[in-house]
């Protein structure tokens, strides 16, 4: 849009070069010694060279070019309209005999008004980012390409409607780097070059930044058998993918002996959980947020404790936490609350201290209700468990059923409408009549939605506050305050992350882990459908989008936030490796997706011992291979990525 058919928009662009100049110690590694007072000659030297502009560039009102000392580059431009942009590619020369690393790559001086309206993009000739930690080795070069646009995808409220100025400056900063210092950055560029058949690059959309999905270009995976052992933090991790802001996720694949990560480790100790069950919590006992745990004594010991007795007053405060179930809050044996059954008991898990299998830190439920859509969830909030029973509970008593209903929220009445009858056997078969309030007249405060699986089990759901089965869904799914409470193994693997983990945090980048629980099919939690499942969006999606913010877990997502950078691979990760003889750990282990609601079971996703995604029941025991993702710049000490000879992350 232009104001007087001559508004437009001026952006005036400083491209700098900075060469930081070498420090004595620095340089002192790399000095070489031939005599009792000789040093050897070093030089220091990279600069811009062959600019070229992409014909179908804007004119330009100051075309770009190189200064007379060839380390920076300026000009000014007109964009008028969405689409219009300019671009230009350059030589980064390294003629000196000092090889370079990138400390800094950004752009600054664009107020924040305007970041959804232009954007830029600074890569190489191959399309990958310039990043920090890219290497320039002596007597080379590398292209890069330079874009800034006016985007398409706006709306006509965001259009610029008057004269905007904008000086920029593009720094990118080189430092001295080791000869042939390797770094994350370098060993995926080496895995590219040299792997190709097995280190894959990974083609369609992917969510690896919170609320932004996009055409992935530089996610790769690893399907190489022997180029996939990392060594970090005395730990031994394995390589699954890059991620499209330049991390290396990786997954944990147990404790290091003899400097090898190779299968024949054997277990080593670790937190074994039980499968979900009922457990009475009738007195008054100390309750934590998290614990640690000594593998010496076999011992857990509660933190930020606190005494409580669960009633049906102070449940909700108590969901997540961790008891001893004593007044100590030290013990061999802790449990973990996973949601109410009655004023006295609760559904939760187990754990104590115990040999685990060499890949993994643990094993323990997902979560430990298996009834509830709720807990298919990283996190969830509000559990609404549904009751399985045979169809006496339903076929003796004559109530009144309908298809619909209406709700008075004054008064908090729902009153049972639409085609009714109080022939139940009939018409849960045929799947027409599904609510009722369980009496004859209709008229209840809470809605109960009958569920047929089948003969001759029947199951239903209690609803309020005005929902509809799909409403109750949403609520416990999709809605904007579904994280609360931690699952079961989110509160193990945070624990397990400050006791193991919690110095290198800076060495880790804050990326996305999906737990999508997108409603794919409703099933036969839906009116007039006698679908066996109700299926999640996980049960069969293959690419790396996560739809839904509130499912993007990641420490700076207030939505769903994590508290350690720490978490589960997904499904889709997997299923593109789709490699098991790399994948199988001998044992079933948990994914971070969802999967389905059958007959009475919420289930999630895991790899089987084989290698091979399944199917697991969400409170079935199995175990816990965290994820972790290295930051683009950590340096690689030495090491082929062979389970014999991993790749060791420097600290």
């Amino acid at each position: 849009m232009k104001r007087n058919n001559k508004n437009y928009l001026l952006l005036t662009f400083l491209l700098v070069l900075l060469l930081i100049g070498i420090g004595y110690a620095y340089l002192t590694s790399n000095l070489s010694i031939t005599g009792a007072t000789s040093v050897s000659s070093n030089t220091w030297d990279i600069h811009f060279a062959n600019l070229s502009i992409n014909e179908n560039s804007v004119a330009a009102t100051t075309p770009a070019s190189i200064d007379g000392n060839n380390t920076s580059i300026s000009y000014a431009i007109t964009l008028d309209k969405p689409g219009d942009f300019y671009e230009f590619t350059v030589d980064i020369v390294n003629t000196g005999t000092l090889p370079g690393i990138i400390d800094l790559a950004s752009i600054s001086g664009i107020p924040t008004t305007y970041e959804n309206i232009i954007e830029y993009s600074i890569k190489y000739e191959n399309g990958n980012p310039v990043s920090i930690g890219d290497i320039l080795n002596s007597n080379s070069s590398k292209q890069i390409v330079v874009k800034t646009s006016y985007k398409k995808d706006i709306s006509n409220s965001e259009l610029i409607t008057s004269n905007l100025d904008l000086n920029l400056t593009l720094n990118i900063t080189y430092v001295q780097s080791d000869n042939e210092e390797l770094t994350t950055t370098k060993l995926v560029n080496d895995l590219k070059t040299n792997s190709s058949s097995c280190f894959t690059k990974y083609e369609g959309q992917v969510t690896d930044q919170v609320g932004v999905t996009k055409e992935a270009e530089n996610v790769y995976f690893n399907k190489c058998a022997d180029k996939r052992n990392i060594i970090f933090n005395n730990m031994c991790w394995q390589m699954i993918r890059t991620t499209e802001t330049g991390g290396i996720k990786m997954v944990y694949n147990g404790e290091v002996v003899d400097g090898k990560c190779s299968s024949s480790r054997g277990d080593h100790k670790g937190i074994v959980g039980t499968d979900g069950s009922i457990y009475s919590f009738d007195s008054e006992y100390l309750y934590g947020s998290y614990f640690t745990y000594d593998i010496e004594t076999n011992e857990f010991d509660l933190v930020n404790k606190e005494t409580a007795i669960w009633s049906d007053s102070t449940y909700h405060d108590l969901i997540g936490k961790y008891t001893c179930k004593n007044s100590t809050g030290k013990c061999s044996t802790i449990y973990n609350i996973n949601s109410y059954n009655s004023s006295t008991t609760a559904y939760a898990s187990s754990y104590t201290i115990g040999d685990t299998n060499y890949a993994q830190i643990g094993t323990s439920p997902f979560n430990a209700n298996k009834l509830s859509p709720a807990l298919v969830g990283y996190m969830y909030n509000r559990v609404n468990t549904a009751i399985f029973d045979d169809t006496s509970n339903f076929s003796t008593a004559y109530y009144k059923y309908g298809n619909s209903f209406t709700y008075d929220s004054a008064t908090n009445t729902y009153t049972i409408a639409g085609d009714v009858t109080t022939n139940i056997l009939q018409r849960i078969n045929d799947r027409t009549l599904v609510y009722t309030c369980r009496n004859t007249s209709g008229i209840c405060s809470k809605i109960t939605y009958v569920y047929y699986n089948g003969q001759p089990d029947t199951g239903y759901i209690n609803l309020e506050n005005g929902n509809g089965i799909e409403e109750e869904l949403n609520d416990l799914l999709e809605s904007d305050n579904v994280n609360r409470y931690n699952s079961s193994i989110k509160g193990i693997i945070d624990s397990w992350y400050s006791q193991k983990l919690s110095g290198k945090t800076s060495m880790l980048e804050d990326a996305i882990y999906c737990n999508d629980r997108t409603i794919k099919t409703y099933g036969n939690w839906k009116p007039s459908s006698n679908n066996m499942y109700y299926a999640l969006r996980f049960s069969t999606v293959s690419d790396l989008t996560c739809p839904n913010v509130t499912d993007q877990f990641a420490l700076e997502n207030n939505k769903a936030k994590l508290t350690y950078p720490i978490s589960l691979l997904s499904s889709p990760e997997i299923s593109i490796i789709n490699t098991p003889n790399i994948l199988s750990s001998n044992q079933n282990y948990w994914l971070n997706s969802p999967s389905s609601i059958s007959a009475e079971d919420v289930g999630g996703k895991c790899v089987g011992n084989n290698g091979s995604e399944r199917y697991c029941s969400i409170y079935s025991q199995n175990g816990i291979r965290p994820s972790i993702s290295l930051s683009s710049r950590i340096i690689i000490n030495g090491g082929t990525g062979s389970e014999t000879d991993p790749w060791i992350v420097q600290e």
